[in-house]
């Protein structure tokens, strides 16, 4: 967690992100379809990865945000 949007994503169902984190676009990537897309196949298609170069993410990034995404957790 590196900023108070991500500590209180981590908390609770939080929408809040600051574009200047590096955790906030890791969260905001796991939230999108098209890291729901590669997980549920098990495929990073052309998509996906460039929404990781868009970003500088890892594919780590998004999964490490998503596990500690209170929204993620709800679902």
């Amino acid at each position: 967690m590196t900023c108070r949007d991500c500590t209180n994503a981590a908390a609770k169902r939080w929408h809040g992100f600051s574009q200047d984190c590096k955790g906030c676009c890791a969260r905001a990537a796991s939230r999108s379809p098209h890291y729901r897309r590669c997980r549920d196949n098990g495929v990073q298609d052309r998509e996906y990865r460039g929404l990781l170069a868009q970003f500088s993410l890892t594919h780590e990034d998004v999964r490490a945000a998503a596990q500690s995404d209170a929204m993620s957790r709800s679902n």
